[in-house]
């Protein structure tokens, strides 16, 4: 059921349809039905990885989607396939959709989205306003909103600005605001409410930089600063919701992680170190609620998966292996930080 109410509802409004008992939450002028099922699959909340190169040079790509139960250690399983040949797109999603977003070699504007519970073939979304390669980091979202961050449009051309899409429904993008400076590869995360958008590189190319920027996922408008992460790097970071957790490369590869807390704003501190050294922050990471998890790239494709606790943060440990050795990919899960 779609009711279109007032023009005063403000978007992300909540409510009971009291004819379907149904929570709806309000979002493109029109009411959309909320998922309330249970988020755990197999056992425990599902991870999913898309897109990639594969291999050593010259680094082909592919289409294949992995995914593997986050809570239990052991080998990720085919899911199905992207709707082309990518790598690096960026991962977002809710309980029951993942979003693989963007893209290269050739910059990308299309949205894939896939159903956690249902293994097959991803389908179209739709398209952001502009084709970009975000990085495989660059994105992150609460169980209404994705945002995705901006990204090289270009072989030369950085950009910063961000774009918007409501994963209930199918659809193009629309604009968010903008990040301080024209980047590339800033690390996606977030709370339900708070999203964050570190570290990258700021034009020209490959400028690391220490910069932490912060939005509020249901209002539009421009980043505002956060902090500082503990070394300048481009890499990949996860959340559970109160804590974000990034692997950076300097630009050499490196174990070490730094961490900061979502809710309140100032600079990251050191946070362990996975086993292996990764080349770009390594391939992908997501998380659920307890485990962070990384695709190792150490300095180049490998199948290989680490984890840590969240909470405790320490030494990754051997997670299990990938159907493929990649790197550059995307990840999400239908339990992190962001819902």
């Amino acid at each position: 059921m779609a009711l279109y109410p007032p023009s005063e509802v403000p978007q992300g409004a909540i409510r009971l349809n009291t004819d379907s008992q149904k929570l709806e939450f309000y979002a493109q002028d029109q009411w959309w039905e909320m998922a309330t099922h249970n988020i755990n699959l197999d056992g425990g909340s599902r991870g999913v990885r898309g897109g990639a190169q594969v291999g050593g040079a010259p680094y082909p790509t592919t289409d294949r989607i992995d995914y593997f139960t986050i809570s239990t250690a052991g080998n990720a399983i085919d899911f199905g396939n992207l709707t082309g040949n990518h790598f690096g797109p960026a991962g977002a999603g809710s309980r029951t959709r993942g979003l693989f977003m963007g893209g290269g070699p050739t910059r990308l504007a299309s949205v894939d989205f896939i159903t956690f519970s249902s293994t097959g073939d991803a389908q179209d979304f739709g398209d952001m306003t502009y084709a970009r390669a975000p990085g495989g980091n660059g994105a992150l979202s609460n169980e209404t909103r994705a945002v995705l961050g901006p990204g090289s449009s270009n072989s030369s051309d950085w950009e910063k600005e961000m774009d918007y899409i409501t994963i209930a429904s199918t659809g193009n993008g629309a604009d968010f605001g903008d990040l301080a400076g024209d980047q590339s590869g800033a690390q996606g995360t977030s709370s339900p409410t708070r999203g964050i958008f570190a570290g990258g590189s700021l034009a020209p190319a490959y400028a690391y930089h220490n910069v932490i920027q912060y939005i509020t996922i249901a209002t539009l408008g421009d980043a505002q600063d956060f902090g500082d992460l503990a070394w300048a790097g481009n890499g990949r970071a996860c959340s559970n919701g109160i804590r974000s957790v990034s692997s950076n490369s300097t630009p050499s590869a490196t174990t070490a992680l730094q961490s900061g807390l979502i809710a309140t704003r100032g600079n990251y501190i050191n946070y362990g170190d996975l086993a292996t050294a990764n080349d770009g922050g390594g391939s992908f990471t997501t998380s659920d609620k307890t485990r962070g998890l990384w695709g190792i790239n150490a300095p180049s494709a490998t199948n290989t998966m680490e984890y840590i606790s969240m909470s405790t943060g320490g030494t990754g440990a051997d997670f299990g292996d990938l159907t493929q050795e990649i790197g550059n990919s995307g990840g999400t899960s239908n339990a992190h930080g962001g819902l």
